[in-house]
């Protein structure tokens, strides 16, 4: 078995795919295979993989293209044909940081019991690093797909990514994994990647996945209903709410999540849940303007 299987997802990615490709290839270590998936672009993108097929005879491509249901379900292609023991996901606007990431990497995991390493990432744009190095950052505040290696044996028990949740299902797979006490987890201080801050998750935002965020912790006994921290999640959990039915989606699944907020013991006050009620109940059967 390979070591690392890179996964990308890619549509109409032909102006930032060389650069993300060329850094591949240039990896000082090289037994990983490479699986690309495409939803039937239309510009130059399935030329390219071509392309880089030709030149670079000895590193072993999948290339698949056909229309999907997005990213999300890109990625669930990859990870069923995948080979590798550690997947990575990269996007088509994503580099690695350097020529020895993949061999720093391959020291920690030989090294480890860990199912899930992570590391930092820069911002293409900005030049920010994100090093999500203790667990209340990846908890509460989110974490970088572009820094983390999955062990493949990890989808074998949160199954694949949850294509309700449209631009945070890597965030939600990723919390699965940390909440589960089956898996180990560490944290590596290396760079791993330059990620393109025009992704998807940049432009959006997952109104879905975060009227469910603190509900997921709170039934795995990992939001402090004390700490300032948790208690933002549950306002912001609250609020997604609010907006679901502010605009008539998911409309189900945000009353699931409200009525959990209503009845858990999460420290507000009787009277605040009841005027949550009543607010989603408002927004609920308001017709649209």
């Amino acid at each position: 078995m390979t070591p690392f299987s890179i996964i990308i997802p890619l549509y109409n990615s032909a102006v930032t795919l060389p650069a993300t490709l060329d850094s591949i290839a240039a990896q000082e270590f090289k037994d990983l295979e490479l699986i690309c998936i495409d939803g039937a672009s239309t510009d130059a993108t399935l030329k390219i993989l071509d392309v880089f097929k030709i030149a670079h005879p000895e590193l072993p491509i999948t290339v698949l293209s056909e229309p999907d249901k997005g990213i999300y379900d890109a990625m669930n292609k990859g990870i069923a044909i995948a080979k590798g023991n550690w997947l990575y996901f990269m996007g088509g606007d994503d580099t690695f940081e350097s020529d020895q990431v993949l061999s720093k990497v391959y020291q920690v995991t030989n090294q480890s019991d860990a199912d899930l390493v992570h590391g930092n990432v820069t911002g293409v744009v900005s030049g920010n690093v994100y090093n999500d190095n203790i667990l209340s950052k990846v908890l509460f505040r989110g974490i970088h797909h572009q820094g983390i290696f999955y062990k493949k044996r990890v989808f074998n028990y949160t199954g694949g990514y949850d294509l309700r949740f449209k631009i945070a299902a890597d965030y939600h797979l990723t919390l699965k994994a940390f909440l589960n006490k089956a898996f180990k987890t560490q944290y590596a201080d290396i760079i791993i990647a330059y990620f393109g801050e025009a992704g998807l998750s940049s432009q959006r935002y997952d109104w879905v996945f975060y009227s469910y965020h603190y509900r997921l912790l709170a039934t795995h006994n990992a939001a402090n209903t004390t700490s300032d921290e948790s208690l933002k999640c549950l306002n912001d959990s609250i609020y997604c709410c609010f907006q679901l039915a502010k605009q008539k989606q998911s409309l189900p699944f945000a009353w699931q999540n409200m009525l959990f907020y209503t009845f858990d013991k999460n420290g507000l006050p009787p009277g605040t849940k009841v005027r949550n009620l009543l607010r989603m109940a408002y927004w609920t059967f308001r017709p649209n303007a």
